[in-house]
């Protein structure tokens, strides 16, 4: 047998009489990866978060501050918190911590007396502005009481001056022919608006 390439013919396969089709190579491509957001330098992700994290321990700590820093300024501020939400006086009272919001003081001092066989209250009060402004000197109100405490009369008095310097004193005065009989007791306070 002769070695080399085949030239007999007849035993060659005819050449095709159409082009054969080639199946086309299938490759699996996988999809792109989105990548995520690239850092413009190496910690970045890192920043991210222990700026989350310091973010929640400041609410942490700030929500702390505001629970403790409440009951804190609710026993030193009184006097401002009283001015900012003045039904808070009633809960001072009630604590045994009575608040000056107005920054004046009241003493007063009354006689029952007789006028041509009418009785008569007299009543001589002194004012004191206790803060370190001058103030406008708000009306006083007055008012008798009977043995309950129920309120049987009351009227408003202007004081003698209208406004007091820092921790000036003015005065005021007041009369009242004909109290109710069976009245007992006397209220000397300053009027609330609309009193």
């Amino acid at each position: 047998m002769p070695a080399g390439p085949v030239t007999d013919r007849s035993r060659m396969l005819p050449p095709p009489s159409a082009p054969i089709a080639q199946p086309m190579p299938r490759f699996e491509i996988p999809p792109p990866v989105q990548p995520a957001s690239r850092a413009p330098f190496p910690g970045f992700g890192m920043r991210d978060r222990l700026s989350a994290r310091s973010r929640s321990m400041a609410g942490i700590v700030a929500l702390v501050a505001l629970i403790a820093g409440f009951p804190l300024m609710f026993f030193t501020l009184p006097t401002e918190i009283v001015k900012l939400w003045p039904e808070s006086a009633s809960l001072y009272e009630w604590l045994g911590m009575p608040v000056n919001a107005r920054g004046f003081k009241i003493i007063a001092t009354h006689t029952q007396e007789l006028n041509n066989a009418v009785p008569v209250i007299s009543i001589k009060g002194q004012i004191i502005n206790e803060t370190n402004r001058e103030l406008a000197v708000p009306k006083i109100r007055l008012a008798v009481r009977d043995q309950a405490g129920k309120e049987l009369y009351h009227w408003t008095v202007l004081a003698d001056q209208q406004r007091l310097g820092p921790h000036a004193e003015g005065s005021f005065t007041a009369r009242l022919e004909s109290p109710p009989p069976d009245a007992a007791d006397l209220e000397v306070r300053f009027a609330k608006a609309g009193e």
